[in-house]
């Protein structure tokens, strides 16, 4: 019995004990007494309405739940499918390009004497594509290997991690002669090691690629803000055109010309999918007027 039906069955007990009956109530209570009686038959409707309301709701919430679940085992193992397929495909491609590659320089090796200056330019072409397929295929590889690799984490000292990826460089950093500024002092997270060496190596080769005519200054920084730490990654070189800072950090998209510079237009896609890998976020600083900077988050490390 709910708390409104004992108060009831209370009053109306009261009521009988000191009038002997319904029947014995002044006629002035009788006004009160119905008021009473119906504001209790309006309870007891409206209760009943929202129990059934409550049931629905939640029976419309367990339903919306197993549909999302169902489409959350959809969506992953249609991840799991494209991750496989672009690993297969990259990895089968690879010999075949490779096989293509090596006949053309034989080919024009064993035809050297016999080959016009721009036939010689047009297999020179043909070679070249083919190496920068190998080099967008390598990319898909490691972009498709990322999430494998974060399914254990261990600690990481990021300043091991900078120190690799500028060991990696150094010939490139001192051929640019690039002044590169970093702390000393960054912090441990937990994530993959060899992920943060390729964030750092894809940021610093960036800086060096599309540097400027003025002396390349790269410039690396943290700090704490709340529960991660804020890092900025900037030079004064060429920059991203703004049109392009929105969509830069798209597969295959590239913010200058492919002619120009090399690459194949994955390395800050990369940079984005290990960050997110390691709960953070990264973009570009769209207020940025000459060169370029970078920001990207971590989480601090709580262990």
């Amino acid at each position: 019995m709910s708390p409104e039906q004992k108060l009831n069955k209370l009053l109306l007990k009261q009521i009988r004990k000191k009038a002997g009956g319904l029947e014995n109530i002044p006629a002035e209570l009788m006004p009160l007494l119905e008021a009473i009686s119906q504001s209790y038959d309006h309870y007891e409707r409206d209760r009943h309405l929202i129990e059934r309301s409550m049931d629905l709701s939640s029976k419309e919430l367990s339903e919306a739940y197993e549909k999302l679940s169902a489409q959350a085992k959809l969506l992953q193992k249609t991840n799991e499918e494209l991750k496989q397929f672009s690993f297969a495909v990259s990895h089968d491609l690879k010999e075949p390009l490779r096989t293509i590659a090596s006949y053309i320089q034989l080919i024009e090796i064993r035809l050297k004497d016999q080959l016009t200056p721009e036939t010689s330019e047009f297999m020179q072409y043909a070679v070249s594509g083919v190496k920068h397929m190998q080099q967008m295929l390598e990319a898909m590889l490691y972009y498709a290997q990322i999430d494998g690799q974060m399914v254990t984490t261990s600690s990481v000292n990021l300043n091991t991690a900078l120190s690799i990826a500028i060991s990696n460089l150094r010939a490139d950093l001192e051929a640019s002669k690039a002044n590169f500024i970093y702390p000393n002092d960054l912090p441990t997270i937990n994530g993959h090691q060899m992920q943060m060496v390729s964030v750092f190596q894809n940021l610093l080769s960036n800086s060096i690629k599309f540097r400027s005519t003025e002396p390349l200054k790269i410039e690396l920084t943290f700090r704490t803000l709340h529960k991660n730490y804020l890092f900025s990654f900037r030079d004064n070189g060429i920059g991203i055109p703004p049109s392009e800072r929105q969509r830069v950090f798209n597969l295959f998209r590239r913010g200058h010309s492919v002619q120009q510079y090399e690459g194949v237009g994955m390395g800050l896609s990369i940079c984005k999918k290990i960050i997110e890998n390691h709960q953070g976020e990264m973009w570009v600083d769209e207020h940025t007027t000459s060169g370029c900077q970078i920001h990207f988050t971590l989480p601090v490390n709580t262990q």
